[in-house]
């Protein structure tokens, strides 16, 4: 007996030697992963919204105790003759799915880990320093909302991605990222859960109030005007829930600081999701349930380990195609203190209907400055200059002539063009051209740049038939362009992306 207890005895104290060994081990890990990621923030000066660390009891507490939400609670039972108490704890259950849990290891090391990782094998992500320059027209003590087009699935890494040396993003995401692991994730980087075709209105008041808190709170949000993602790749008309949920905190007398709207848009080479997307916009069909989300993002998931091997394969050898590239270009920002003050009557004392009318001008607006503010990537402008042509057979010549068109069009209406890898030793000449342009006359500059122009448009040529090509949109025979008939829509959805631009 005494000869088990010892075994015993000597079980549990290497049991607990392991279990405290195992605790010293990963609080140092955590420690210096902590430390890393502190420091990271310090180099950028990123700014981190406070109120994104408060636990979720607190937030909890501080909306059950909501005037409103309490009235709504009394008003709820009443109409359908249940028990306070099962409402309340019905109330507890939405905001349980809502409210997400920031993590900062999880949004600094984990997800920017992952999107360096994943977006920067699928595509040359392109980075405009100068137009990001914008973001520092915002005073810095005010409430941001980046306002997005929805392209593809991946839109909320990519600008995540591409904001994170400055800040950290809040997402509204739909109930579709709603399974395990998607959701655990989502809410350790800050998102916040919305049930989009959910009409009870305790929900949506719930949602509201939320809303209103966190913009109160000086939480910095993102959040898709259109509400989906688009099928024929022009811009899908605007949605004003998320929106005017926002607006409203302006009738909250506490809240003195600017609200800003930036105008974040956002375009590709290749979505991954567009054959899929195409055959919803044939079929007709504006609209993807729970089934098809999920399916759509497991199945890039399930790409992505396989494109991952691949394309390390084809790095190893000197081969590695990228999808093209992917950017995200910033419109100046808007103030909402200026749109209210055109208004010839207080927005909030107007008749409900009246009122958001009122905001679904101030959210096309929005949308009509994403449009504008697109990146004009070299598939998109191929793409609208074949479809423009609509030639079966045309010389490469001839695209470029019509590329080069586009390309000064877009220039005159302040539009983006995105210019990778590709075009450094091009843009190299261009800025010595405007170095030297004092030594030179007139007619010597105007020939140089006309040259270098035809230059960039035959180099974006080249980027965009080299992503057609291994798509098999477009084939090169006998030196002419061949268009494959039964893939012109996917010509027609990257052309599409540029109408708010081009007209």
């Amino acid at each position: 007996m005494n000869g088990i207890g010892t075994y015993i005895l000597v079980g549990l104290a290497a049991l607990l030697a392991y279990e405290s060994l195992r605790a010293i081990v990963l609080g140092a890990i955590r420690s210096r992963l902590y430390r890393s990621v502190r420091e990271y923030l310090d180099d950028n000066r990123v700014r981190l919204d406070r109120y994104k660390f408060m636990q979720k009891i607190i937030v909890k507490h501080e909306l059950m105790n909501d005037a409103a939400v309490h009235q709504g609670i009394i008003e709820h039972a009443r109409e359908k003759g249940a028990k306070i108490q099962d409402v309340q704890d019905q109330v507890e259950g939405y905001i349980e799915e809502i409210v997400p849990f920031f993590n900062l290891l999880s949004y600094y090391k984990l997800g920017f880990w992952v999107a360096n990782s994943f977006l920067n094998m699928i595509y040359e992500v392109v980075i405009d320093r100068e137009n990001a320059e914008k973001l520092k027209k915002i005073p810095p003590d005010s409430v941001v909302v980046f306002v997005m087009n929805h392209r593809s699935n991946i839109d909320y890494i990519l600008v995540a991605y591409m904001l994170a040396r400055q800040i950290s993003l809040s997402y509204a995401v739909g109930e579709w990222a709603r399974v395990w692991p998607l959701e655990y994730i989502f809410k350790s980087f800050g998102a916040y859960f919305i049930r989009r075709r959910y009409r009870e209105k305790l929900y949506h008041l719930v949602l509201e109030k939320y809303v209103q808190l966190i913009s109160l709170q000086g939480v910095t949000q993102g959040i898709f005007l259109e509400g989906g993602l688009s099928r024929d790749g022009r811009l899908r008309a605007s949605k004003i829930g998320i929106l005017d949920y926002i607006i409203g905190i302006k009738k909250n007398p506490d809240f003195n600081r600017e609200l800003v709207f930036v105008p974040a848009a956002i375009n590709y080479d290749w979505v991954l999701e567009d054959r899929t997307l195409i055959q919803e916009w044939r079929k007709g069909k504006e609209k993807s349930g729970f089934r098809d989300h999920v399916y759509t993002l497991f199945r890039l998931v399930g790409k992505g380990p396989l494109l991952l091997i691949f394309n390390l394969a084809r790095y190893a050898s000197g081969r590695l195609k990228q999808h093209g590239a992917a950017s995200v270009s910033f419109g100046d920002p808007v103030f909402l203190s200026e749109f209210l003050a055109g208004e010839k009557r207080n927005l909030f004392e107007l008749p409900r209907e009246a009122r958001l009318a009122r905001v679904q001008e101030f959210a096309d607006g929005l949308l009509g400055r994403i449009g504008k503010a697109i990146p004009v990537t070299p598939v998109c402008i191929t793409s609208r200059a074949l479809v423009l042509l609509a030639k079966e057979r045309l010389t490469k010549t001839e695209l470029s002539m019509k590329v080069a068109e586009l390309r000064k069009k877009c220039r005159a209406k302040g539009g983006r063009l995105v210019q990778g890898r590709a075009f450094e030793s091009s843009k190299k000449l261009m800025d010595g051209i405007e170095r030297e342009k004092r030594d030179r006359t007139k007619e010597l500059v105007d020939f140089e740049e006309d040259l270098l122009e035809f230059e960039q448009s035959l180099e974006t040529v080249e980027a965009a038939l080299d992503v057609l090509a291994r798509r098999k949109i477009v084939s090169i025979r006998h030196g002419r362009l061949l268009v494959d008939k039964e893939k012109l829509a996917l010509l027609e959805y990257y052309s599409n992306s540029l109408d708010r631009l081009l007209g």
